[in-house]
């Protein structure tokens, strides 16, 4: 276990490059277990992927969620030192809070819950907003179609109902493949966009 001393040093890059670390291993591992299969006369491969596949969407997820919400704390930041003004309201969705009464009649906070797909939309908006750029997500992408099935995908794995909730189709892989690609790729563009 680490100390808080430790946790102080890390930073948000450690995070995402931890986070990408797992994803990498998971989509090693299913290669593995696909290069291990046995392959039929049409070139169909018979292998035991589904515990790999599994975590390679919840590695994939996990990134993504990690990397929008580092752009909203990098936005946050970039914001206040250049001077720009932030709505209450986009605070409230930067640092996903939500506000509750207690039964003492106390404001409490509690973590806000923030569809993943407008959450990435508003985080690449805040943060071209807190650089003076345009925005660069285009969701019109093959990529972004791809993260609308794989976020279905995600959500049946993390709460699911039967036993076929956790089976994984190898299209339901390759999907979550290209919206992870996609993800970064669009992540890159945005933050080269903000240096040039």
């Amino acid at each position: 276990m680490n100390s808080d001393e430790d946790m102080d040093e890390r930073t948000t890059a450690d995070l995402l490059e931890a986070l990408d670390s797992d994803y990498q291993r998971c989509y090693q591992q299913i290669i593995t277990r696909l290069d291990e299969g046995e392959r039929d006369e049409k070139g169909n491969i018979s292998a035991d992927y589904e515990f790999e596949a599994r975590q390679l969407i919840r590695a994939a997820f996990a990134y993504i969620e990690g990397a929008v919400f580092v752009i909203k704390i990098e936005a946050s930041f970039n914001c206040e030192e250049k001077g720009i003004e932030l709505t209450p309201q986009q605070h409230h969705f930067i640092f996903e809070a939500d506000f509750d009464l207690n039964d003492k009649g106390e404001v409490v906070q509690k973590p806000a819950k923030i569809p993943l797909a407008k959450n990435i939309r508003f985080a690449f908006s805040v943060f071209a907003q807190a650089n003076g750029i345009k925005p660069t997500l285009d969701v019109g992408s093959e990529w972004w179609s791809k993260l609308q099935e794989s976020i279905r995908v995600r959500d049946r794995l993390t709460h699911p109902r039967s036993p076929s909730d956790l089976d994984v189709s190898p299209s339901e892989v390759i999907s979550t493949v290209v919206a992870k690609s996609g993800f970064d790729e669009a992540l890159h563009a945005l933050i080269s966009a903000s240096k040039a």
